[in-house]
């Protein structure tokens, strides 16, 4: 059985773009009148405009300046809005040849590879020791119990002087 795929591009009759849109995965910088920098993700752009989305709320009809990665900086009107998303339309017609268009993601291999099995246990070894930590292991416990006995001696000798 063979398939094949067919891609189709849909025009609305009201639609009055100038320019085909292309989509696109690009991280841009907004900047509204106070020129705060506004983090954007620009998903279609053409030479006549581009859509966006923005966590920060944008007014309609406002002028603002976007830079973009490969096009510099260019000033736009958000003609377009609907939730987080806008649609922007350059104020003069930019040149887009320099941006890579977004491909939309292909399955390259398609297999079952199986689960994935966890490493083997291995054992750890001590690192070999030098010969002060050898020294310190072997009078660890008549150091431990010296620290234990002397200060009750102490606390004796003062308890019977006092006496």
């Amino acid at each position: 059985m063979r398939t094949m795929s067919l891609t189709a591009k849909l025009y609305r009759e009201q639609d009055e773009r100038i320019a085909d849109r292309q989509p696109v995965n690009l991280g841009a910088t907004v900047r509204r009148d106070d020129q705060r920098p506004i983090d954007v993700q620009i998903d279609d752009l053409s030479s006549t405009g581009f859509r966006m989305q923005s966590d920060e709320p944008i007014a309609m009809d406002s002028t603002v300046s976007v830079g973009i990665a490969g096009l510099g900086r260019h000033t736009a009107r958000v003609v377009r809005q609907n939730g987080n998303q806008y649609g922007c339309s350059f104020l003069r017609p930019v040149s887009i040849d320099g941006i890579d268009v977004a491909e939309p993601p292909q399955t390259i291999v398609r297999a079952d590879f199986g689960t994935v099995a966890s490493p083997p246990m291995l054992m750890h070894e001590d690192p070999p020791l030098d010969a002060v930590e050898r020294r310190i292991r072997q009078f660890r416990g008549p150091i431990i119990l010296t620290g234990l006995i002397v200060p009750w001696i102490i606390i004796g000798a003062i308890l019977t002087a006092l006496a």
